[in-house]
């Protein structure tokens, strides 16, 4: 048994893997596994990780059909055997003692059953973190904090595996991009979050990458924008941020094509949707203009 388990799930990255696989085997804690989800690449993906092997972790490779990177860290539900859950994009990699970190971390919290996410930071090295919180160490409201209390929300997160596994992603047909905020920001309703303040993930922002698509790429989404949007309109949330995804709400909901009075009878916000549409629909006719 391993008690952290480090999930990657990649999409034709076959040239960053061995540098993300070089940063696991140079772990000062080997108390971990590493499981790979091969989305489907095109690249010469399987034949770079079929070569990994390590006496030091176990290391399990699946491999599915592409559906995007949410699809993906479904397909890993199965195989997780830790207590914890990291997730690694394959593009990126870890401090040579953050699993040590994550661990001990974790000791401490693991009997506090409020506490399902521990979040330590993401930095181009360790002295240059990409965000940055008002509060470390103590508990916290996950979404009010990463929607109001932060420069950037890109953050290392690791979570509790039973939780992992309880917050699926939905799959939407046709769909291949939902946001990692729609696992954060459902455990929000239910648990806490503690801030770590460590760099221990170090990342680089790629040509073509998730994080650089942008407004297209979620466009192309708009069941998955809708998911996302609805979580952040629920009244724990900031005021400010809960219009804003009212806002997004509206303009995905026109970019699938969904009729008004269908898009406000199943929303759990409808009264902040009927407000926002007029002004979601003149977003998306915006983006639509810029995009073309």
């Amino acid at each position: 048994m391993v008690t952290l388990s480090i999930i990657t799930p990649t999409y034709n990255r076959a040239e960053y893997l061995p540098r993300c696989y070089e940063s696991l085997q140079k772990q000062t804690s080997c108390d971990f596994e590493w499981i790979i989800v091969d989305d489907g690449s095109t690249d010469n993906t399987a034949e770079v990780v079929s070569s990994f092997s390590s006496t030091r972790f176990p290391i399990t490779i699946i491999k599915k059909a592409n559906g995007g990177k949410h699809t993906a860290l479904n397909a890993a539900h199965e195989a997780i055997r830790g207590k914890y859950v990291l997730i690694l994009d394959s593009d990126d990699v870890l401090a040579e003692t953050a699993v040590q970190e994550v661990l001990t971390a974790w000791s401490r919290y693991e009997q506090n059953p409020q506490i399902g996410i521990l979040t330590f930071l993401k930095g181009a090295d360790r002295d240059h973190p990409v965000c940055a919180a008002t509060d470390y160490d103590v508990p916290v409201d996950i979404m009010r904090c990463r929607r109001i209390r932060f420069v950037r929300t890109d953050c290392c997160e690791v979570i509790r595996a039973e939780l992992f596994r309880s917050y699926p992603f939905p799959e939407f047909p046709n769909e291949r991009f939902l946001a990692e905020t729609a696992l954060w920001d459902r455990v929000s309703f239910t648990h806490k979050c503690v801030y770590i303040n460590s760099v221990v993930y170090f990342c680089e922002y790629l040509e073509g990458g998730l994080t650089q698509s942008g407004r297209k790429l979620r466009l192309r989404n708009p069941y998955g924008g809708m998911f996302s949007s609805e979580l952040r309109m629920d009244r724990r949330n900031a005021l400010k941020d809960r219009i804003k995804n009212g806002l997004l709400y509206n303009c995905y909901g026109k970019a699938a094509g969904i009729p008004l009075k269908e898009l406000f009878r199943k929303c759990r916000s409808p009264w902040l949707a009927l407000l926002c549409a007029p002004g979601g629909r003149t977003l998306f006719f915006l983006w639509s203009r810029r995009e073309n």
